[in-house]
């Protein structure tokens, strides 16, 4: 699967941790947008509607990663979602894929390939 030319907007409050699945990303083939907040990534998602991916921690300050999902998918019905927490036991939606960190790069990879497939 050609992953490249795609962007994938990552959202995570702690900025280590962004950069780190940041530069999986880039790996990947992907062009790749940061947020350090849920009302970050909402602006950066006007301002890039062609984002194919929001890649978002579960547990921000502000506003958690389902409810950014939840709005982001509402005004842009073609992104695919993955959330990502340390915490997956407290997190009960299952509307979206959910990655248990510290996760490896292939599973990464595996969950990504098939959110996007056929896109």
């Amino acid at each position: 699967m050609q992953l490249g030319k795609k962007s994938v907007l990552v959202v995570d409050d702690e900025a280590i941790v962004r950069l780190v699945a940041a530069a999986n990303f880039e790996e990947m083939g992907f062009q790749v947008l940061e947020a350090g907040s849920g009302h970050e990534a909402l602006e950066l998602l006007n301002q890039n509607p062609e984002v194919a991916l929001l890649f978002t921690d579960c547990r921000m300050p502000g506003m958690s990663g389902p409810e950014l999902a939840y709005a982001a998918v509402a005004r842009y019905p073609h992104l695919k979602v993955v959330l990502v927490s340390s915490y997956v036991d407290n997190i009960v939606d299952g509307s979206w894929p959910l990655l248990s960190k510290p996760y490896h790069d292939d599973e990464l990879k595996r969950i990504v390939e098939h959110e996007l497939e056929g896109c």
